[in-house]
Parts: structure tokens; sequence; C-alpha cells
């Protein structure tokens, strides 16, 4: 899902040959009016707090994250519920690349 309020920056992905795994950085802007899109994938997912302080709520749990902090998210879990608690957050998203999954928010990893 695209925020126009977010960049997406890749950092692995299929331009470095990795056929299974992208990471990318996220910075968002105005981070707190939310980010409610829920979805779940395959893909197994973490999110590494970079700056910016973060509730993540999933599967019954809320897991609150800051710098240097990570959160996993595992495959198949509806996932994405957020609270920042700061106006901008960056954090890096590392998963795994799945067959059928949609392409991640911001490169289109093509499956061997």
């Amino acid at each position: 899902m695209q925020n126009s309020n977010a960049h997406y920056e890749p950092v692995v992905g299929s331009m470095n040959g990795a056929k299974r795994m992208h990471v990318h950085l996220t910075e968002l802007r105005h981070a707190r009016d939310g980010w409610g899109y829920q979805h779940s994938h395959d893909a197994e997912e973490a999110i590494y707090m970079l700056e910016g302080e973060g509730e993540f709520t999933f599967d019954g749990a809320t897991h609150r994250v800051g710098p240097g902090q990570a959160v996993f998210f595992p495959s198949g879990i509806v996932h994405a519920e957020t609270k920042f608690f700061s106006d901008t957050v960056k954090y890096l998203v590392i998963r795994t690349v799945e067959p059928g999954d949609d392409p991640c928010c911001c490169v289109v990893e093509a499956l061997p």
C-alpha cells in the first residue's frame, strides 16, 4: 500500500541479486496521523526502528518499540495497526519474498 506521507528507499533486494529477501528503509512523515493499513502475507517480516517510537498491535498483543528495537510479524498474521508517538519515524522493513505474495511497497521483486 502506498502512503503519500511515506518515503521508501530499497536497501537489499532483487537489484542486489537477492531472491528471497527484501529490505527497505521507510520514513513516515505526519506519523501521528496513523498507519492503519491491515494486511497479511506469507512473508515473514520484521520492523527495526531507527527513529521515533510506535506501537504495533497484532495477534491480540501490542508491541511498543523505539530506536534499536524490533518487532516480528509471523507469516499469515494480519498486522500493521499502528500508533506512532512522534511526527516522523524511520524504520527498516526486513522481509522474506514468498511465491504468490504481492510485491513489497517499494520494489517489484521477481521470483525465479
